[in-house]
């Protein structure tokens, strides 16, 4: 009798994961006028939680403080986090973060499959013509620098898009330690029509 329970709790689950399973088609054709998904710039911050509410996007919430709007997304399988920027209440830019962590293998584990998935999906969709160099040693990845250690840049007409990887220092609560951390993160910056 536990079979049939346990069967209807996956079948139950699976609308959800689906609706976090998001494909390369949230990265927007050149010109097409949408930053990521069908966010465009300007859109005012109620405008952008109800896009990512219709689009299925999980978990939204806001850091107002920042100016920021997140939510999580899976590509490929790989769980991201994505940021919408907001100034004055308006959309500026998209940041698509990978995992963060700091144990030993998370490295290689970790950032360097999703970092690796993120290429693969943005030169499907925009081309092998960009600037690029290989995954980084972790020795070369500038420590705290918000700008990281930049290994692809697609620089296209209407927009800028930087994969980055990124090192950063945190302090453990429990240790008051520095601890360091890594991701990889995905800039997406419209340029200025004038």
């Amino acid at each position: 009798m536990k079979f049939p329970g346990f069967c209807i709790l996956v079948l139950l689950q699976i609308p959800l994961w689906l609706l976090g399973q998001k494909g390369a088609d949230q990265f927007p054709n050149i010109g097409s006028g949408f930053i990521f998904s069908d966010l465009q710039t300007g859109d005012s911050r109620k405008v952008v939680m109800q896009k990512l509410r219709d689009g299925g996007f999980l978990q939204i919430y806001e850091e107002r403080d920042k100016g920021l709007v997140k939510c999580t997304f899976r590509l490929n399988n790989f769980r991201y986090e994505l940021g919408a920027k907001l100034t004055n209440e308006k959309l500026k830019f998209c940041l698509i973060d990978g995992q963060k962590g700091w144990q030993f293998s998370f490295y290689e584990d970790v950032v360097e499959p999703q970092w690796s998935n993120l290429r693969e999906v943005l030169i499907k969709k925009y081309g092998k013509n960009r600037k690029h160099r290989n995954f980084p040693e972790l020795i070369n990845v500038p420590l705290n620098d918000t700008g990281g250690y930049v290994t692809d840049t697609w620089d296209t007409e209407d927009r800028l898009i930087m994969l980055t990887v990124l090192l950063f220092e945190v302090k453990d609560c429990c240790t008051n330690q520095m601890v360091e951390y890594s991701c990889c993160t995905l800039l997406i910056q419209p340029k200025n029509k004038d």
